[in-house]
């Protein structure tokens, strides 16, 4: 459940205004980006001509967008998403009046109201409603100030005449998780806004910074587990995630070629592990720990018929096998003869001398025992 700080609005259209939209924040499941969807609900809450939210990456050489919503405007998401990233491309430096890759903590979080970008052209301050304060509520100091200045005039002034932004006043607060931006977030209207109307977007971005900060973190678990997958994946080895009750949570492919076999021996190895007892010497346990989870384990099955099912599973998708012909391979390389391997198969040897035909052949070697060198040299 979503907190919210308690407010006293001045009459019963934001009362509404903030229920509607705790109600929309508290209906989406997790994972769902709201953002899109609560564009129109903020501008006309807010009373503004437009709305607009954007997210930012930040590339090791340039700055990138990863979202932008809007409402309002007479260009779709799309194009907004397309000419900020137009802007951005050409920005080697921090733009605007703050650094998307750690805004000033004077910012993080506060609603602030600007004047257009075509009145601070003329030297005045850039924030509407604090005189002599404003570069101080911006976290800017009296040596930068110059130098800011010169660089909104020259990038962030462009992008807003090419949006029909540059007479609007606006409203906007830098939704952060610590130093971290995790969306800035504006209204925009040709008329000032009211101290009333800052308030009330104040008031909403406790509930927009939770609400944001948990689909991070979900597409953050989505990253790690993809990168997890990766990297097992890339040990060549049979891998698994096992939970200490030895239940097993994934398997790399080669893992999950050994199904039948491994899995048991492994978990038992792992519940003797959590009571004091060593792993056997080709198991290798390492703790995994996951905040709010009890202890899981990475398992690697480091034994030479783990090692060699392995193999043949690698090799069997890089020559492109069938299921049936990796079977017959990996009997081929214990050195089992074809009336043995239909014995273990429950098939006709003639039957298997078909697979082992087909396995010579996409293997381009000419004999078992070709067969049998390729495989153990095979890196």
């Amino acid at each position: 459940m979503l907190y919210w700080k308690t407010v006293n609005p001045s009459d019963s259209r934001d009362k509404a205004f903030l229920a509607d939209l705790r109600e929309r924040l508290e209906a989406f499941e997790p994972g769902v980006n709201v953002l899109p969807t609560l564009m129109g609900v903020l501008r006309e809450g807010l009373r503004a001509e437009r709305m607009v939210a954007y997210g930012v990456e930040l590339a090791p050489e340039q700055y990138a967008a990863s979202f932008c919503h809007g409402a309002g405007f007479p260009q779709a998401s799309g194009e907004l998403l397309d000419t900020l990233n137009g802007f951005l491309c050409q920005q080697s430096n921090p733009w605007g009046y703050f650094d998307p890759a750690r805004p000033a903590p004077a910012q993080r979080n506060r609603a602030l109201h600007f004047r257009p970008h075509a009145e601070t052209e003329a030297q005045v301050a850039p924030l509407h409603d604090t005189g002599t304060a404003a570069w101080r509520r911006l976290g800017i100091g009296p040596s930068e100030q110059a130098q800011v200045r010169e660089r909104v005039h020259e990038g962030t002034v462009t992008l807003y005449r090419r949006l029909g932004m540059e007479h609007m006043f606006q409203l906007r607060a830098l939704v952060c998780e610590g130093p971290a931006l995790l969306a800035w977030i504006g209204a925009l209207r040709t008329e000032p806004f009211s101290q009333h109307e800052q308030r009330l977007l104040q008031e909403l971005v406790p509930g927009l910074q939770r609400r944001l900060e948990l689909e991070t973190r979900l597409r953050e678990a989505g990253l790690l587990g993809s990168a997890l997958e990766a990297a097992l994946e890339a040990l060549g080895q049979p891998a698994y995630v096992v939970s200490s009750k030895g239940r097993v949570v994934y398997a790399n492919s080669a893992g999950r070629a050994q199904a039948e076999r491994a899995p048991r021996h492994l978990t038992e190895a792992v519940q003797r592990h959590a009571q004091g007892e060593p792993p056997p010497t080709e198991t290798q346990l390492t703790p995994l720990r996951v905040r709010g989870l009890p202890p899981h384990y990475l398992v690697v099955n480091r034994s030479a018929e783990a090692q060699a099912s392995a193999r043949v599973h690698v090799l069997a998708a890089r020559w492109g096998l069938t299921g049936r012909e990796a079977e017959v391979l990996e009997h081929i390389i214990q050195g089992t003869s074809n009336k043995a391997i239909a014995a273990r198969l429950g098939c006709a040897e003639r039957t298997v001398e078909v697979h082992v035909t087909h396995v010579l052949s996409k293997a381009e070697v000419e004999s078992r025992s070709a067969l049998i060198a390729k495989f153990f040299q095979a890196s």
